[in-house]
């Protein structure tokens, strides 16, 4: 699920008492920061844990999140009452204690985060079933996803409970209905085993999943030659490689919008006018998703740099001495 963007990310807020969920946790803290105490508190609460892999101190979408729903009021009342909130911190300006740096890392390594922010909803078990980043709207917006997102978890488990007991092509489609109702990028990076066995199970792919899992497969070449230009601070050609692929694979919808996405990531301060074309692409595939609203805060944040470097050249022309 989660490349080099995320494919990307509650009921609405009401007063009400912050819970606490462990006897780690500070009176009137509703964050934990130790793994196994959220998962034996998502246990004993029956709540899922909502997973926060954040940059607090360097990462603009953490801090906005941070500034415009995790600190609100109607998140600190609502959210508690349905999840388990688990905050997995990976700033540079602070040091934090070494078994949560250790713990930290580890989960960013077996969760395959590459980007900050990153929301995953897991069950108690620490299992993800959907996820989440940044999007603009306040905390009323970021809870109305999450209940979208939470009814993930239901349809999961009463869909592969069908698919324990039955057989043959029973099996297969119950299966097959489990899995769709997640996420593709979370199927395949968190569900292998049970899309290894469907795959095996449906030989004339029925359910599609052959070929999603194949293309998977060509996508994560992808990202492994495009993390080498990268760093190699090749651009041109990291811009060439995602346009070949996306005329190759004929890409449209959702993955068109998340690779479109990722052209963004070695742009620069001077290409501004470029990124601002990039997103008006992403908005264009499709003006309603999470992406297109992401594209537009993007948006709005290239009006504000644009600002600050008019405002910055006028300065230095007033400093600059006459002639």
């Amino acid at each position: 699920m989660f490349h080099w963007s995320p494919r990307c990310v509650l009921l609405a807020a009401v007063p009400a008492v912050i819970l606490t969920f462990s006897t780690g946790l500070r009176a009137g803290e509703i964050w934990e920061t130790d793994f196994e105490a959220a998962k034996a508190a998502a246990a004993k609460n029956h709540k899922d844990i909502l997973m926060n892999f954040s940059g607090s101190d360097w990462s603009e979408g953490c801090m906005l999140l941070q500034q415009e729903v995790f600190s609100q009021e109607a998140w600190q009342q609502e959210a508690p009452k349905h999840f388990v909130l688990l905050k997995l911190d990976f700033p540079q300006q602070k040091e934090l204690p070494r078994e949560i740096r250790e713990q930290n890392d580890k989960l960013q390594g077996t969760y395959r985060i590459m980007v900050f922010p990153t929301i995953l909803l897991t069950d108690e078990k620490g299992r993800p079933y959907a996820g989440a980043t940044y999007q603009p709207g306040g905390p009323e917006a970021f809870l109305g996803l999450l209940e979208k997102l939470g009814k993930v978890h239901a349809l999961r488990d009463h869909a592969f409970s069908k698919a324990s007991t039955a057989v043959e092509a029973d099996k297969v489609t119950a299966m097959g209905q489990g899995l769709k109702a997640m996420d593709p990028g979370i199927v395949m990076t968190y569900y292998k085993e049970e899309l290894d066995q469907l795959i095996a199970l449906d030989t004339a792919d029925t359910q599609g999943f052959r070929a999603k899992r194949d293309f998977q497969l060509r996508r994560e070449k992808l990202d492994e030659t495009l993390e080498a230009l990268a760093l190699n601070q090749k651009t041109k050609e990291f811009a060439t490689a995602v346009d070949q692929f996306i005329a190759t694979e004929k890409i449209t919808g959702r993955d068109l919008q998340d690779l479109l996405m990722i052209k963004l990531q070695v742009m620069g301060p001077d290409d501004l006018d470029r990124t601002d074309a990039l997103l008006d692409e992403v908005i264009k595939v499709d003006p309603k998703s999470e992406l297109a609203d992401r594209a537009r805060a993007g948006k709005e944040q290239l009006v504000q740099m644009r600002k600050a470097a008019a405002a910055q050249g006028t300065q230095e022309e007033k400093a600059a001495p006459h002639q």
